[in-house]
C-alpha cells in the first residue's frame, strides 16, 4: 500500500545560487555539453563578489558572454526573488538573447513596446531582456526620477557594454531637423548669431544654414548658458515631438552642450544622464560585459561605473571558446 503521506511531505528542492550549479542542473540543448573553463572561472569569480555594485566582466570575443550573463541573471534571481533585467544594443540581440534562454529552459521575456511590463519580470518569475533605448527614453516604463513608484529591479546585465556608448547617448540627444522642423531650427540658430560673429565664426555659420558647408560649429559655452532660457521657452511648444529625449533634458539644459550642422540643431549632454533613471541608477547589482579589446573608459563615461571595478574587471586567463 503506498504511504501518501510520504509524498506529501517530500520538499521541493531548493533553488541554487551558485552559477554553475544553476547550469548543471539545466536541460541541456543540443551542441552544449558543459562550460567552457574561462566561463566557469568567470562564474566563480562573479559569484565570489557579486554584492559590489559595479562589476566588469570581460570574456574572448566568441567566449559565450550571453551564457554567463543569463546565468548570473538566473543566479540573481533566484538569490533575491526580485526582478532582473538584462539590456542589449539592438533588437537582433535581443531575440538572440532570448533564444538561448528558451533552450536552455531560462525564463525569459521581452520588453514589449506599447504594453505595461510583463507580469512574471515583475514579480521575479523571469528575466527581462530589451534593448538600452527600451530604458533609456523620457517615457521610460520603468519610471523617471521623481516619478511616483519606479520599477526596482535586484540587477541589471549590460551587454556589450563597451559598445553602448553611442546608443545610450542617442537617447538622450535632441535633434532639431532642418528637413522637418526647419522653423524652429532657424530660430534656435539666430539666438546665436551674434556670439559666432563674436568669434569670427559668422560666414561659416552662414554656410553651414545654407547647406554649403558640411562642418558643424558648437554654440559657445558662455553664450549657451545666456541662452538656456530662451532655448527652453522655444523647445517647450514643441514637447511634443520630442518625448522620448525632451523630459530627459528640460531641467539639465546647463549640463549639455549645443551643435549645429546643416541638417540640424542638436543638443546633448556632456555625459549620458543615466542618474534620471532609478532603476539602472539603484540597481544594487551592475554587471557590464565587455570584449577583451574593449575601451573600458567607454563604460565609466557612459554609466558612471566604479572605476576601480573597470580597472578590475574580472576576466579568465583560458582562450577556450575563442
Amino acid at each position: 500500500m503506498v504511504d501518501f503521506r510520504k509524498l506529501k511531505s517530500k520538499k521541493t528542492k531548493p533553488k541554487s545560487i551558485e552559477p554553475t550549479e544553476i547550469f548543471r542542473r539545466l536541460p541541456k540543448p543540443e551542441g552544449i555539453n558543459d562550460l567552457y573553463t574561462s566561463q566557469t572561472e568567470i562564474l566563480q569569480k562573479w559569484f565570489d563578489c557579486r554584492n559590489e555594485r559595479d562589476i566588469v566582466l570581460k570574456l574572448h570575443t566568441g567566449g559565450g558572454k550571453t551564457l554567463v550573463g543569463l546565468l548570473i541573471a538566473q543566479s540573481t534571481q533566484n538569490e533575491t526573488g526580485e526582478p532582473v533585467l538584462y539590456l542589449t544594443p539592438t533588437t537582433q540581440l535581443v531575440q538572440q538573447t532570448l533564444e538561448k534562454a528558451d533552450k536552455l529552459g531560462i525564463p525569459a521575456v521581452p520588453y514589449v513596446k506599447g504594453g505595461p511590463l510583463n507580469n512574471d519580470f515583475v514579480n521575479g518569475k523571469a528575466i527581462m531582456v530589451g534593448t538600452y533605448k527600451a530604458l533609456f527614453n523620457g517615457k521610460s516604463k520603468f519610471g523617471l526620477r521623481g516619478e511616483a513608484n519606479p520599477q526596482k529591479i535586484a540587477a541589471v546585465i549590460l551587454d556589450d557594454a563597451h559598445a553602448a556608448f553611442s546608443v545610450v547617448r542617442d537617447s538622450f540627444t535632441l535633434n532639431v531637423e532642418t528637413k522637418d522642423n526647419y522653423t524652429r531650427y532657424s530660430e534656435l540658430v539666430d539666438l546665436f548669431r551674434k556670439s559666432f560673429k563674436d568669434i569670427d565664426k559668422l560666414g561659416t555659420l552662414e554656410d553651414i544654414v545654407s547647406g554649403s558647408d558640411y562642418s558643424i560649429l558648437e554654440v559657445p559655452y558662455w553664450a549657451w548658458h545666456e541662452q538656456l532660457d530662451a532655448v527652453r521657452e522655444q523647445l517647450k511648444s514643441d514637447s511634443d515631438k520630442y518625448g522620448l529625449v525632451w523630459p530627459l533634458l528640460r531641467d539639465q539644459l546647463h549640463l549639455c552642450h549645443a551643435l549645429v550642422s546643416k541638417d540640424a540643431f542638436t543638443i546633448t549632454p556632456i555625459l549620458p544622464l543615466v542618474n534620471a533613471f532609478p532603476t539602472f541608477y539603484e540597481a544594487p547589482r551592475k554587471i557590464y560585459m565587455s570584449a577583451t579589446i574593449a575601451d573600458d573608459s567607454e563604460i565609466i563615461r557612459t554609466f558612471d561605473a566604479n572605476p576601480d571595478s573597470v580597472k578590475n574587471a574580472l576576466q579568465s586567463r583560458s582562450l577556450a571558446g575563442v
